[in-house]
Order: structure tokens, then C-alpha cells, then sequence
């Protein structure tokens, strides 16, 4: 009779709305990181075509980083249009000078990257209403370089956006000494520029926590996740931990009335 009741409350969660954060987060890509292999290769690359009219005066992006090697022109990042001779009009690499926006990088900063250890960055940007533009550069929660240059440009629309190489040609002109050997994890793009904050407040809190989806995120991890890979590019865990009590919690509750103040507990809870 026990384990019926169990049964039973199990399917009242279901049906009231209850999910577990765990479930929701592994939905929208929790613990799984894009690997690029460590014998780098040109082959090695996903490519999307994003909607980026949303952030033509502003954005921010930020991910998880791990780099297998840096020698200062292996691109993790690039997002091109073609339309000038400068392909390339958002460019993140190994090294943050190479963190190249609008043909213009980023000034020397005062800490770069190391290998084999996870790194939390974001690049921010925004036009002011004087026509000037300010991208500032994050790196595990601090800032560590920022530039204001006077531009009429904004962010090109209809381009194509590469994980792994630098495009010297739309979509492609890879070259292997600039392809990336690493892991990205939670990378995602902002239709703000977040503020040092609330950049602050997301490396704190740790590459494995997930939180609440965002009206403020364009484009999510899980639609990474989700676009076409060449090469070797696979999935692997992030090795963040999953709550395995979650189940074992309901026992509990076995014996209990069930009664629409319990689920409302047990929905919050969970």
C-alpha cells in the first residue's frame, strides 16, 4: 500500500507541473561540453547561421573556456559576414588581444589564459548615444581590458557564426594554425551588455550552476549544442555533479495525505 502511494504521488508531481531543476537544466544543455580534440584540425569546427538583429548595439558573450594550448591565435569563436574585406566581425581567441570585434582588437591586458584549466570570459559591447562604442573584456569575473573607440558600425546582420576556427573565407578558409583545441561549455549570447556585476556574479557562482532561462539571452547553450558539427567535435561532461537524491527524497513522504499543499511543497522543493 505504501509503494502504491509513492506511485501515485510520483504521477501527482508529473501531471501538477513538477519538474526537477536537474532535469530542466540537462534539457537546455546542463553537463555537456563541445570538445574539440587536442590534435587540432581544420575539420574540427560547428557552424550555425543566428538571427543577431536583436544585438546590432549591444551584447555580451560569455561561456566556459578550457584551451589545450595557447599560442596566441587559436580562434574559439568567430561570427563573419562578408561584407568588407574584413571577414570576421566578432573573433575570440587564446589570447585576449585577439578578442577582435568590428576590425579593431582588444588593448594588452594584465592576465591572459592558461591551459587545461577552466576559464569563465565574457566580451561585452554596446554603441552610447555619442556614437561611441565600449567592449570590455571579462576574465573569470574581472575585468581585464577595455576599449572605447568612435564607430557608426553595428553588429552586421546575416552572417555566418563558427565554433573552433577563424574564417578567412564565409564559412570556411580554415587554417590549422588557428584552430582551436579545447572545450567550451554554457557559452551563450546576451541582447545586453551585462555589467561587471552581474559578469562577477556568474563566475561565482560556479560553471555548474544553472540558472532560470533569461528574457535577456538570445541564443542559449542548448542551440549550440544543436547545430550541425564537422569533424571530431563531441560531446563530453562538464563532471558537474547531479543531485541523486532527488528520487530517494519521496520516500519521505510515504504515508502521507496527499494534499494540494504538499505537491505546492514538494514542486518548491524539488
Amino acid at each position: 500500500m505504501k509503494n502504491f502511494i509513492v506511485i501515485v504521488l510520483f504521477f501527482l508531481l508529473i501531471v501538477s507541473g513538477w519538474t526537477s531543476p536537474y532535469r530542466d537544466d540537462r534539457g537546455r544543455g546542463f553537463n555537456k561540453v563541445l570538445q574539440f580534440p587536442k590534435e587540432v584540425s581544420t575539420e574540427n569546427y560547428v557552424i550555425l547561421r543566428p538571427d543577431f538583429a536583436e544585438i546590432k548595439e549591444r551584447f555580451s558573450i560569455c561561456a566556459w573556456v578550457k584551451f589545450y594550448r595557447t599560442d596566441g591565435n587559436r580562434y574559439w569563436f568567430s561570427y563573419a559576414t562578408g561584407i568588407r574585406y574584413e571577414f570576421n566581425q566578432i573573433l575570440l581567441a587564446d589570447n585576449a588581444v585577439w578578442y577582435h570585434f568590428l576590425e579593431d582588437t582588444m588593448p594588452e591586458p594584465d592576465k591572459d589564459f592558461t591551459t587545461s584549466v577552466w576559464h569563465h570570459t565574457c566580451f561585452t559591447w554596446s554603441r552610447w548615444i555619442t556614437s561611441n562604442q565600449l567592449k570590455e573584456l571579462y576574465l573569470n569575473g574581472r575585468k581585464i581590458a577595455e576599449k572605447e573607440v568612435p564607430t557608426q558600425s553595428k553588429v552586421p546582420i546575416n552572417g555566418t557564426l563558427v565554433l573552433g576556427q577563424d574564417q578567412d573565407s564565409l564559412g570556411g578558409g580554415f587554417y590549422i594554425n588557428q584552430s582551436f583545441g579545447g572545450e567550451i561549455y554554457r557559452l551563450e549570447i546576451f541582447k545586453k551588455k551585462l555589467s561587471a556585476d552581474e559578469v562577477a556574479e556568474m563566475y561565482q557562482a560556479g560553471m555548474c550552476d544553472y540558472t532560470a532561462p533569461s528574457a535577456d539571452v538570445l541564443l542559449d547553450w542548448e542551440y549550440f549544442l544543436n547545430a550541425e558539427r564537422f569533424g571530431e567535435v563531441k560531446e563530453i561532461s562538464a563532471g558537474c555533479p547531479l543531485d541523486k537524491s532527488d528520487w530517494s527524497l519521496l520516500e519521505n513522504f510515504v504515508g502521507q495525505e496527499i494534499t494540494p499543499n504538499l505537491i505546492a511543497f514538494l514542486n518548491k522543493y524539488f
